[in-house]
């Protein structure tokens, strides 16, 4: 059976710069606790700015109800609804809503990078280059999910989210090991090019000169999250 990387972004914070540490924890201990009965590894696996990212190793039969437990978890510990809110059954009502990106498993580990955006002022822009790194993936031969769309995009088990959806995330799975470093470093030189974006560590907070974007890059190794901000860091020393 085919396995696929899902990545559901969403804000839950009750402000716009960063998260709630605490509620982070929360989320991320209980959706590894249900999901790991299913045999699904997930995890928190971006956080940038104010919205997190968590990403799922997925069975195909089973992304329904990996989406459906992910939702029910975010609402029991939100602290911030709007996101949650803009989810609709009705395609033509949904709203600002999650970011949901999802790509097939090419690893028997299902290895992947994941890139994470945020926005301050940044939303006419950024999914511009959220786009640009999808095709810096799918150029290069690798199975690719964007969150970006022109339309709503419907959500296994739980509904629709619209277009207006302005934090992308993309997903791209790798086979080896040895295709993260050549991989990351394409993306981080490629969105060099583009003015006002900012890359920073998982985890870090809206500290920019607004209006702008930030992201976040990391590696979803067999269940396990790694920042490859430092990695980046200290092999072009920026």
């Amino acid at each position: 059976m085919k396995k696929y990387i899902v990545s559901i972004g969403v804000d839950i914070s009750d402000n716009d710069v960063k998260t709630n540490p605490k509620v982070n924890e929360l989320v991320n201990k209980e959706i590894k606790k249900r999901l790991s009965k299913l045999g699904i590894k997930a995890t928190i696996s971006n956080i940038t700015g104010d919205d997190i990212v968590i990403t799922s190793f997925v069975p195909e039969n089973l992304i329904e109800k990996n989406n459906k437990i992910i939702f029910e978890v975010l609402n029991k510990y939100a602290e911030g609804f709007d996101d949650l809110r803009g989810i609709s059954e009705d395609k033509d009502k949904a709203g600002e809503g999650l970011s949901y990106a999802i790509a097939e498993s090419i690893s028997e580990y299902g290895d992947a990078i994941i890139i994470a955006f945020d926005t301050y002022g940044g939303e006419s822009f950024v999914d511009e280059m959220a786009l640009f790194v999808k095709e810096i993936g799918e150029k290069f031969g690798y199975d690719v999910g964007c969150s970006v769309s022109n339309e709503p995009i419907e959500i296994p088990g739980i509904g629709y989210t619209g277009a207006e959806s302005d934090d992308p995330v993309v997903v791209i799975t790798v086979e080896e090991l040895d295709d993260i470093p050549k991989l990351a470093g394409l993306i981080y030189g490629g969105l060099l090019s583009f003015d006002k974006l900012y890359f920073v560590k998982n985890g870090d907070e809206v500290n920019i000169l607004p209006p702008g974007v930030i992201y976040t890059m990391t590696a979803f190794l067999n269940g396990n999250v790694i920042d490859l901000y430092g990695g980046i860091r200290r092999k072009i020393k920026f």
